[in-house]
């Protein structure tokens, strides 16, 4: 019997020699795989957390170009009323610069009152002109 054993082995060795380096290369490439795959996780992981960071400061400069925005219309309100046109038109012979400046705004005591910004902005302009 042990004579019968050795065509096997035989047959059995050329055939799973390749069969088991096949099953190596691939074991070989799924290392790989499975390696760079964790290198990409960690470095998306960082990318998403980058991405977060960045949406968040966006959204704070956007509210704080809303609150710009909003400051900058009250402004040219105030500037392009009609009072203050009139009482800083040159014609009127006042100079910028000579001395006659208004007093210091004080912060109206009732601007809860007041229903938006667009009142408060007039208001505004009301003391400045002096009424």
């Amino acid at each position: 019997m042990p004579m019968s054993l050795i065509p096997l082995v035989a047959v059995v060795m050329v055939f799973a020699t390749p069969i088991l380096g096949i099953a190596l290369a691939g074991y070989k490439e799924w290392l790989k795989f499975k390696t760079k795959h964790r290198e990409l996780g960690s470095s998306t992981r960082e990318v998403e957390d980058r991405i977060d960071g960045l949406q968040d400061r966006l959204a704070r400069l956007e509210a704080e170009r809303d609150a710009l925005q909003e400051r900058v219309q009250n402004l040219e309100t105030i500037v392009t009323s009609e009072a203050w046109i009139a009482d800083h038109d040159e014609s009127s012979g006042l100079s910028p610069l000579d001395g006659t400046a208004p007093g210091p705004l004080e912060a109206p005591d009732d601007d809860a009152s007041l229903p938006n910004d667009a009142a408060r902005t007039a208001k505004l302009a009301r003391r400045l002109r002096g009424q």
